[in-house]
């Protein structure tokens, strides 16, 4: 693993731990092949970039914005992989806006997630961290302007959790509800 990769996560977590005090930072392994293993590796040592961002943005009656992408098993915040010369905040707010049309405003930290990503050879995982901010509609901004962008199969705003969540750490933080 390259060592400059992993001063950058470490530095990451340290960031926002002082900018919002504490952090839920969450860990897991994420299989993936030798080629997406090796070509995650190669765009931080190319660009400078990792990672992603996107935003549990929240409407005026409390209900959460999730979207489905294309070819995935569950529904989930939206957001985006960062690009070049983009911060973290910034990435989640152009996720958000290329995503499902809709401008979003960050109002805190959710979670920094570590996605260790563990291909079948013997190497060492590499991290890939996704900050998931909390935000809501920016001022202007209905929730029934929300339109799925590409690669979105669709959104709603849900007022309950969905029984089939990408990752399960997002029933405990945005909705607090049953699964249904």
């Amino acid at each position: 693993m390259s060592a400059e990769l992993l001063r950058h996560v470490n530095g990451l977590v340290s960031d926002f731990a002082a900018e919002y005090g504490a952090v839920d930072l969450v860990g897991r392994r994420v299989d993936c092949g030798p080629d997406d293993r090796d070509a995650l590796l190669d765009a931080f040592e190319t660009f400078g970039v990792v990672g992603g961002a996107g935003i549990r943005v929240r409407d005026g009656a409390g209900r959460t914005l999730l979207v489905r992408y294309d070819g995935a098993d569950g529904w989930v915040d939206p957001g985006d992989g960062r690009r070049p010369g983009e911060s973290y905040r910034e990435c989640a707010e152009r996720g958000v806006r290329e995503t499902t049309g809709i401008e979003a405003t960050v109002d805190g930290l959710a979670q920094v997630h570590l996605l260790y990503m563990d291909d079948w050879t013997d190497r060492d995982p590499i991290p890939n961290p996704y900050v998931s901010f909390e935000g809501r509609l920016r001022n202007g901004c209905r929730p029934g302007e929300a339109r799925p962008g590409d690669g979105v199969a669709d959104l709603r705003w849900a007022e309950e959790v969905p029984a089939e969540l990408l990752y399960d750490e997002l029933a405990e933080l945005s909705l607090g509800g049953s699964r249904t």
